[in-house]
């Protein structure tokens, strides 16, 4: 997840981890005034500016490879490397965060439907939260919607397991639609039949060449995760 660090024009703040948890989620705090943040949220909650709530912004959770196709000339912040992944064992354990099962620990799983460590693709907009399970993704690569009265595509690549969302308006006021399959990281849409990277929603080819969607930012997360901060989320695919 990525955050504007910048609270008002004249105020940037810098974050470091406190070594607590919130609803089984990071707390960061900031070095200006100490105020504790919910990396989930971007908001602060407690603290001189607890309410405050910084600006998520888009990104792409990827493998390097796809990450360096993109972007040939990123920088890396270290090129050290784990051993091993000191977290495997969580991933397939039944252990939910740090204080057990249910909301916020302690009380029944919140949805039979879906596994507390299933993964899932979180969207907020408009007020409203939605979450796509990535094993409805993996047979539905590329999904139509809306939240929060926002037209939405989803786009979901099988080999490397990456999601990107976008906005599917145009400026005219266009909404397009696109076709249920994915070709080399390709979509087209089927109002105009112009191909678009999945990945950055850029138009490549077609009437719309070189057309870019706005990307809406998203949270992947484990369903107890996003659950534990969206009470009222609505999953696609699946009845609650």
């Amino acid at each position: 997840m990525v955050y504007d660090r910048k609270i008002s024009p004249d105020r940037t703040l810098t974050f470091g981890v406190s070594g607590m948890l919130y609803r089984n989620g990071l707390v960061m705090y900031d070095h200006q005034t100490e105020s504790l943040w919910s990396h989930i949220l971007g908001q602060a909650i407690a603290g001189e500016l607890r309410g405050v709530q910084l600006t998520f912004l888009p990104s792409l959770h990827t493998d390097w490879q796809t990450w360096q196709d993109l972007h040939p000339d990123t920088l890396v912040i270290s090129p050290g490397l784990y051993g091993r992944d000191p977290y495997a064992s969580y991933y397939v354990s039944g252990q939910e965060g740090v204080v057990g099962r249910g909301p916020f620990g302690g009380g029944p799983s919140r949805d039979d439907d879906i596994h507390p460590k299933a993964y899932v693709i979180g969207v907020r907009l408009g007020g409203e939260a939605r979450a796509y399970p990535f094993s409805i993704l993996v047979k539905e690569p590329v999904i139509n919607d809306a939240v929060g009265g926002v037209p939405v595509a989803l786009f979901f690549d099988t080999q490397t397991l990456t999601g990107a969302v976008f906005d599917r308006r145009l400026g005219d006021g266009t909404t397009l639609t696109f076709e249920p399959s994915i070709a080399n990281r390709r979509v087209k849409d089927t109002t105009t039949g112009s191909r678009w990277d999945i990945f950055t929603g850029t138009a490549l080819d077609g009437p719309l060449a070189g057309t870019q969607l706005a990307q809406v930012p998203a949270t992947y997360a484990f369903w107890f995760g996003w659950i534990d901060y969206h009470t009222n989320s609505t999953v696609y695919g699946v009845q609650r």
